[in-house]
């Protein structure tokens, strides 16, 4: 398992200038990407880059309202709603209350498949985290339990489950990615977006 902090991503910006991306984590390569997990800054209204062979799942993480026209039709996003729509499909955004940030998931759909859940933290009652999922703080606070040990999450880290055993190392303050020991469970106060990752 490794926490992902949201401050060490890299920024991209976006081929039209309508925002920036920073990528969480990749499956396959750069060019022939299997599934991508990332999270967008939408600072102006206008066309998405089209991913044809992709299913996307998009979900409005912080800002108000989003809207998406996907192949002429139009879909209002409030916060924390996942939309999945063909990555192959014409899609423009409108921004009518303002610059928002985005989680996307894209997945190969002949090989692998996606699934976005916005859940609920709880102190009494952690959240465990599966080798095949991905937890990002979306709002709140959070802390990662791993036996005795606990590491505090900030808004936007993301926890990967899949670190085997003998590979991980308890965590490090400053490292932009920690690896911590499994199994490990995720316990707090706000919201996460919990990913699943498959192979089909």
């Amino acid at each position: 398992m490794a926490i992902i902090e949201f401050a060490s991503l890299k920024v991209e910006t976006w081929r039209n200038g309508g925002g920036v991306t920073r990528e969480i984590a990749l499956g396959g390569t750069a060019t022939e990407p299997a599934w991508r997990l990332s999270i967008a800054d939408i600072t102006a209204a206008g066309a998405f880059s089209a991913f044809p062979g992709m299913e996307r799942t998009f979900t409005v993480i912080e800002g108000d309202v989003v809207e998406l026209t996907v192949d002429g039709v139009v879909r209002r996003l409030e916060r924390f709603r996942p939309l999945r729509f063909d990555g192959g499909s014409t899609t423009s955004c409108a921004l009518p209350t303002g610059a928002c940030r985005a989680l996307n998931v894209m997945t190969r759909k002949d090989s692998f498949g996606a699934g976005v859940l916005i859940a609920e933290l709880s102190k009494k009652q952690p959240l465990p985290l599966q080798p095949d999922q991905f937890l990002v703080l979306l709002q709140g606070q959070a802390q990662v339990l791993s036996g005795t040990a606990t590491r505090t999450l900030a808004p936007f880290d993301t926890v990967a489950g899949g670190t085997p055993p003998e590979e991980a190392a308890m965590a490090v303050p400053g490292e932009p990615q920690v690896h911590v020991p499994c199994p490990s469970e995720i316990s707090g106060r706000g919201f996460a977006a919990l990913v699943s990752v498959f192979a089909l």
